[in-house]
Parts: structure tokens; sequence; C-alpha cells
């Protein structure tokens, strides 16, 4: 190792492309879990990239730190780096990231496109018209309701309104401004629930928002109607959604977020043909992590402590 190198830890999945430009820069090594050894290296690291940074407590134990780049850091780590010069570098890009991810699931959930690949590659296809069985639904024209027009919904409202969809959403801020920019309709709960054709549904968890879509929330969604879910597992009642899927209530459902994670390979999810799932991939992507890499090397070679 040599001394103009600086060390760096990773507590998060990194795009190997994004691995690459780290380690042509900085020595690198994951933040171990074993509580000795963790101690051990943050106290010798000049930089740490994850998706959300150590406790402050365990900041308070790195000397050497001089930044940061996650998804998003609490307010906590803010003031602590704040205090002691070290860069937070924050990432802008992963909002929509994540909303192409969930565009992404709502064409593939619409127009069966994984099973439709899954029957060609089993050999179905000329023996069977597949256009049968896994003909979709068109996007455009389709009312899309998103609960939750934050950082992620808000892009995914401007890209439904390119697509031609009908875009709904609501929030507990009324937000004129966006209704004006998308042309998207800002409406209630009831509302969203009964009229959309596809529910996004992109709420942080907490204890408020834990279960918002339940038995009585989806019976209340129109027959034949798609959930898409890159929020939270836990914002929607899984053994409820299940229950809609297996009654044909749901048409489908495209998930990125679950309950538990990883999901067992027998999860009954797993059974639903017309549900495409996702290993919670929403914000990777080679162009979100090189920003990480990119800010965090950056803020190492300048000795700069900016807030993002």
């Amino acid at each position: 190792m040599t001394p103009s190198r600086p060390r760096v830890l990773i507590d998060m999945s990194l795009h190997p492309g994004a691995l690459v430009a780290l380690e042509a820069a900085a020595d690198v090594a994951p933040l171990p879990r074993d509580p000795a050894a963790r101690a051990e290296a943050l106290a010798a690291a000049d930089g740490l990239i994850a998706y959300g940074p150590p406790a402050v407590e365990e900041l308070g134990a790195a000397p050497r730190l001089r930044a940061l780049a996650v998804h998003l850091a609490p307010a906590p780590v803010h003031a602590f780096a704040d205090a002691r010069g070290i860069a937070v570098l924050e990432s802008h890009r992963l909002w929509r990231t994540v909303a192409e991810h969930t565009l992404a699931l709502i064409l593939a959930t619409l127009r069966r496109v994984p099973a439709a690949d899954a029957a060609i590659r089993a050999g179905r296809w000329p023996r069977e018209d597949l256009k049968v069985p896994y003909a979709g639904r068109d996007l455009a024209g389709s009312a899309v309701g998103v609960l939750g027009a934050g950082r992620i919904g808000a892009p995914l409202l401007r890209m439904l309104a390119a697509l031609e969809a009908r875009p709904l959403f609501t929030d507990a801020r009324a937000l004129p401004a966006l209704e004006e920019a998308t042309g998207a309709r800002q409406v209630g709960l009831d509302t969203l629930l009964a009229g959309s054709d596809v529910l996004v549904v992109l709420l942080p968890l907490d204890d408020s928002t834990r279960g918002t879509i339940g038995a009585a929330e989806l019976a209340r969604m129109k027959p034949g109607a798609v959930l898409v879910n890159t929020a939270r597992g836990p914002v929607v009642d899984e053994a409820a959604m299940l229950d809609a899927l297996q009654a044909g209530h749901l048409a489908g459902a495209g998930l990125d977020v679950h309950g538990d994670e990883p999901l067992a390979a027998d999860h009954p999810l797993l059974a639903f043909e017309q549900v495409v799932i996702t290993p919670h991939l929403g914000g990777s992507t080679l162009e979100c992590d090189l920003e990480l890499v990119g800010g965090l090397l950056e803020a190492l070679r300048e000795g700069a402590s900016p807030r993002s």
C-alpha cells in the first residue's frame, strides 16, 4: 500500500465498472461485519462508500475519515461531518434511476415481458401462439396512480406523461406546481385506488406507512389492476397482496422490494407468472454508482468538506 493512495471501505454492492474505477485510485476493502474488525477498518479508513453511513458513534472512532459517499445520510451524520470537516456526498441521480426502474417494472408487468421470454426459452414457440396467453396492455391511455410524489414520484410522473399515460398522484402535501409541470392530477387516496389501472407505491417506510396498502385498499382497486412497489416491502400487506393475486382481483404485480429480503426460494410470490420480481436493484446502475465513486475520489483528492 502506497501512502498516496487513500483507503476506502465499501458497504454496498457496486457495479463492476464503478468498482474498477474506484480500485484504480484507492486501496479498497469491504466494511467488515465483525465488530472488532469493523472498528479496526474504520479507524484506518480515509473514505467510505455505502447505501447509508454507519452511525455517528462508529464514525467517531474513524479519525482519518475525510469523505463519505452515500445514497442518503441522516441529519445527525451531516451534523457530525460538518463538525469534523468530513465531506458528505449524496447521490443526486439516484431518484431518477429508481424512477426509471419503476417505469421498467410497469411496462414489464403490463406487457408480460418476463413470462413471454421464459415461454420462448422453454421451447413453446413456434409450437404455440404465444400472443394469446401473453398479450399485454397499453401504458398509453392507462391511468397510473402514484402514491407518494417525492423524489422518485416526481420524475416518474414526468416520464409517464411523456409516454401518454394518464398520471394521478396522492401526497400528504398539496403540490400544484407538480401538477402543472407534469399534467398529472392530484387526488385523494380513495380516488387514486378506484381510478388507477396501475398503482405505484412510493411511500417511505415508517410506523405511519407500514401496511398502508392492505386488504381494504386492494379491494377498492379496479378489478384487473396492477400493483407496482419500489418503495419498501412492508408498505404493502404482503398476505393481502397474495390473496388479491390468487383471486385474480390484481392482474399482476411488479416488485423490487419485499417483506423479507432476500426472498426464499419457495416464497409464494414466485409461483405467480404474472408477478415480475427484481432483487431491490432500483438504484443499481453503472451511472448511479459512478456518481458516488467519482464524488468520493474528488473529495479525497481535494481534501474538501462540502455538504452536497
